[in-house]
């Protein structure tokens, strides 16, 4: 990707965060400049067509997005990937696959993301919902004893098994082939759900393996920079029947007499809503419309970034983890790792304290809990991150010198 300069895509966005370095595109990616006229075109053809815009949602904007995240995931059935405004709508969609069971037993782990994991705490409540959740804390120095304890707790033949392939707190990542392991570990009256949020549009995946066996969730609010109202899920092909529900899950047969049993389509749709504002997705297209145009690959993507990470690593100034007290949340050799990279500090506090400090000297990252979180995406560049380690200089410097140790 020598030829490329990637920043250009982005003048928009950069132009607002003017002055700023912008560390978090794990939170919120930038969007490429053509996501404005993609925006536009939305807003033309609600003009031009009012209600009659759905006809060309269902038959252009949809199946072109699915096309287009069916070649990143590189898989077969594209009808077989539904959208939804967020991820956790279909994830309660898929939790609604169990009302009027006696029990749901639920596998996850400890690291899974917020709007997962309140949702789970809340079923708890419930006497007849069981969940095992698998820590994640020795991932990082530990990972084949944290696989085998997931394939042990799998041969309980849990209900549900929820697990990310990119952890949001870490960035650590499974391989396909760790996630094919595991699948092939679950019983068949196991459903596989893998949150593909943080992989999906960074880190190469091939889920042609897995295709037909697991549910895959992603978005195109991070590294799909699309934003805003673009969850989705790859779907197994089968007889689904989720009892939250919407019309779209019946789009196709609105013209068909309406007898008492609810319908649903024979794909992915059947965990279609209702009514959403499809503007992301005409925002998602003109994203991954420009970089096939481009050739702009998730693997180039990935190389990218993984040499502005290893930039970044090797030039890491001894003082800032010191002056700091943090701790990398990541191997050194980068062999397999998420767009983020993250530094563990000895209390939330004190990693508050971090993140105020490096956003007064420009620099945006973001936070969870006592992790912080620095970002890469295609809008920096090698002179932004040798930026970056000048100023930590400057903020252990200030630390030193007016906070003490």
């Amino acid at each position: 990707m020598t030829h490329l300069d990637p920043k250009k895509f982005y003048q928009r966005f950069l132009k607002g965060h003017e002055g700023t370095l912008h560390f978090a595109a794990h939170s919120h990616h930038f969007w490429p400049d053509v996501t404005r006229e993609a925006h536009l075109e939305y807003w033309d053809d609600c003009a031009k067509l009012s209600d009659q815009k759905w006809s060309k949602i269902f038959t252009e904007v949809i199946p072109k997005a699915q096309k287009h995240i069916a070649e990143i995931l590189n898989l077969k059935h594209e009808k077989q990937i539904v959208f939804a405004p967020n991820t956790h709508e279909l994830t309660a969609r898929l939790l609604s696959l169990f009302l009027g069971k006696k029990s749901l037993s639920i596998l996850t782990t400890s690291s899974e993301f917020y709007s997962w994991r309140r949702q789970i705490l809340r079923l708890m409540e419930y006497p007849q919902v069981q969940v095992t959740t698998i820590p994640t804390t020795d991932l990082l120095h530990q990972r084949e004893k944290f696989l085998e304890e997931v394939k042990l707790s799998l041969k309980k033949n849990p209900d549900l098994f929820f697990i990310s392939q990119v952890f949001f707190d870490s960035g650590l990542a499974l391989t396909d082939e760790e996630l094919l392991d595991l699948s092939a570990s679950c019983s068949d009256s196991t459903i596989m759900v893998v949150d593909g949020y943080h992989g999906f549009g960074a880190i190469p995946t091939n889920l042609s393996k897995l295709e037909g066996k697991i549910f895959y969730l992603g978005g195109g609010y991070k590294y799909a920079q699309a934003g805003e109202g673009v969850g989705f899920m790859v779907v197994p092909q089968g007889d689904w029947r989720p009892a939250y529900t919407g019309w779209f899950a019946e789009y196709g047969s609105l013209k068909k007499p309406q007898g008492t049993l609810v319908g649903y389509t024979d794909d992915g749709s059947a965990f279609f809503g209702a009514t959403q504002d499809p503007s992301g997705l005409y925002r998602f297209n003109g994203v991954w419309d420009l970089f096939k145009k481009e050739g702009l690959g998730i693997g180039n993507i990935h190389h990218y970034v993984t040499s502005l990470q290893r930039t970044f690593c090797e030039n890491l100034p001894d003082s800032f983890l010191k002056n700091f007290h943090l701790t990398p949340l990541f191997s050194k050799e980068l062999n397999w790792h998420g767009h983020f990279l993250t530094f563990e500090a000895p209390s939330e506090p004190q990693a508050s304290m971090v993140e105020e400090t490096l956003k007064n000297l420009g620099i945006l990252i973001d936070r969870r809990g006592s992790r912080l979180r620095f970002g890469f995406g295609l809008y920096q560049d090698k002179a932004d991150v040798e930026r970056s380690h000048v100023l930590f200089l400057m903020g252990g410097a200030h630390k030193e010198k007016n906070m003490g140790p």
